[in-house]
């Protein structure tokens, strides 16, 4: 069994070798190629695509593994009309996408918009200040930060109604991530990582002593490698901090305005930029 000190340096050299993008694409703009104030971005674990929440383009771009638009989609009127996506996560032939104005968009990963679920507000179904969110592949619910409310709705496969929890806890959540044994929660405004046991009781919080040293107060978003490494971006502060699995700080890697972030089957991390050049890099 590997110890901690061993854990640490092979995430260390692993992430370390990470200085610059092998591929950087999309200044800001327009066109189809080009990203404006980009949040959120997953994989399509089942094809290696990349889909971009294009916020200031209203839409999801949907670009290759190496970084070639494919496609993009988001209807520009009626029910399936995009409003800043922000969050976005996928789960077999489904992407679900948070935007600002409250509500959750249902598509298919080809594009095709199914439905429209929730609205501004503070109970079942309501929103406000939507950011992260996440599936349990295991049972196709789905996990959304609505971060004002401060609280994590789930939702059931069908996306209605299922529960709530964390308005004691939580303080303006952002983003959210599952493992086998917790839910992950980063909370922004308390400065903190919570772990949740799946009976949603509050296991407990990590508050880095890196944390203030690292200046790290405006976390966007965060993910999960294999390895249950944990890449947290920081937009303000221009990087991206890694921590091992004992939650310990281990390397940061550089970058301008970092908003959403992912690690796809061959390790290799995906950013994008929201500010300077709005770009998608891969590492």
């Amino acid at each position: 069994m590997a110890t901690a000190n061993t854990l640490e340096r092979i995430v260390s050299v692993d992430y370390k070798s990470k200085i610059q993008p092998i591929v950087s694409v999309c200044i800001w703009g327009e066109g189809l190629e080009n990203l404006c104030e980009p949040k959120g971005v997953t994989i399509d674990n089942s094809t290696g695509d990349i889909y971009v929440a294009d916020s200031g383009n209203n839409c999801v771009k949907v670009f290759d593994c190496n970084g070639k638009i494919v496609f993009k989609f988001g209807d520009e009127e009626g029910e399936g009309k995009m409003n800043g996506p922000t969050g976005i996560a996928i789960c077999r032939d489904r992407i679900l996408i948070t935007q600002r104005n409250d509500c959750i968009l249902n598509y298919h990963v080809n594009g095709e918009f199914i439905s429209r679920i929730g609205k501004p507000g503070r109970g079942a179904l309501e929103f406000d200040f939507l950011r992260g969110l996440t599936f349990d592949e295991s049972n196709g619910e789905v996990y959304i930060c609505d971060s004002d409310n401060n609280r994590i709705q789930i939702l059931s496969k069908e996306l209605t109604y299922k529960t709530q929890f964390g308005r004691y806890n939580l303080k303006f959540p952002v983003d959210v991530k599952l493992t086998k044994q917790f839910i992950y929660i980063l909370d922004r405004s308390n400065r903190c990582l919570h772990l949740y046991d799946y009976n949603l009781i509050l296991h407990k919080s990590i508050i880095s002593k890196f944390l203030d040293k690292l200046q790290m107060n405006y976390p966007w978003f965060f993910c999960i490698d294999n390895s249950n490494n944990i890449l947290t971006t920081n937009f303000t502060s221009h990087y991206i901090c890694i921590f091992n699995p004992q939650l310990e700080f281990t390397h940061k890697i550089s970058k301008a305005y970092p908003t959403g972030i992912t690690v796809d089957n061959r390790g290799r991390v995906i950013v994008v930029c929201d500010g300077g050049p709005h770009h998608l890099n891969i590492y």
